[in-house]
């Protein structure tokens, strides 16, 4: 473990723990494979709060431009003065030289008695991800008005039969339910939409609402005789 850059020896100053460099030993194998994992975006770093100037013992993947032998941050060294080691910090934001951003996470590793003797310290550069979820924002933007719906579909019986769904919920009735005047009024909505420009509007609309063809042509006259200042001229009842 020297070849990495750290004495299991030297453990001035630290309170004894079992096995403080069996676990220093096994969090290296960690930070190998987790770097591994997520490279080039991840760097895990170890420190060791024996000599806070040198207290890189273990350093995989580098996005933050520091050694083997670097000292403490400012974060680690506030926390370990003040003693405020007892809690873990998760996904927490930091930023390097030229705008790069990174989330961060720091374990603090403490000894039998709480106090910290290191940390384990994942660094991960979200630049990238940040950028693209601002490109992908841009991309998904609906700016437009929100009212407009749009079905899409080959047969002609989808598009209307959706339309008298969207029309019904706008009365804010339920199809069977809906009075006389209602259907009236619903029947020429769905002619200001356009439905009635489709040849076999007319019985799929009965269909749909349980009526007669001719109760629907008769809803549609009466309608569009309502609306007299239109211009519009009341349909004529098929001949049978």
């Amino acid at each position: 473990m020297t070849e990495q850059g750290w004495s299991p020896s030297d453990t001035s100053g630290v309170a004894p723990v079992a096995n403080r460099d069996n676990v220093f030993a096994i969090l290296q194998q960690l930070a190998i494979a987790l770097q591994r994992l997520l490279d080039p975006f991840c760097e895990v770093v170890i420190h060791d709060f024996t000599d806070f100037e040198r207290s890189i013992i273990c350093l995989e993947g580098n996005i933050t431009n520091r050694r083997l032998g670097g000292a403490a941050t400012d974060l680690l060294l506030a926390k370990a003065s003040s003693g405020e080691t007892d809690a873990d910090l998760y996904n927490y934001l930091t930023s390097l030289p030229g705008g790069r951003l990174m989330k961060s996470c720091t374990v603090f590793l403490r000894d039998e008695s709480g106090a910290a003797y290191g940390a384990f310290c994942v660094n991960f550069d979200i630049t990238a991800f940040v950028e693209m979820r601002r490109l992908m924002g841009s991309l998904a933007d609906t700016a437009g008005p929100e009212d407009v719906v749009e079905t899409f579909s080959d047969a002609i019986e989808d598009t209307i039969q959706a339309l008298i769904a969207q029309t019904v919920h706008d009365i804010g009735q339920n199809s069977p339910l809906i009075s006389r005047e209602d259907k009236v009024d619903l029947i020429g909505r769905l002619a200001d939409k356009g439905v009635f420009q489709v040849k076999k509007a007319v019985p799929l609309v009965a269909d749909q609402l349980g009526l007669s063809r001719a109760t629907v042509y008769n809803y549609l006259r009466e309608a569009r005789g309502h609306d007299t200042g239109d211009g519009r001229t009341p349909v004529d009842t098929p001949s049978t």
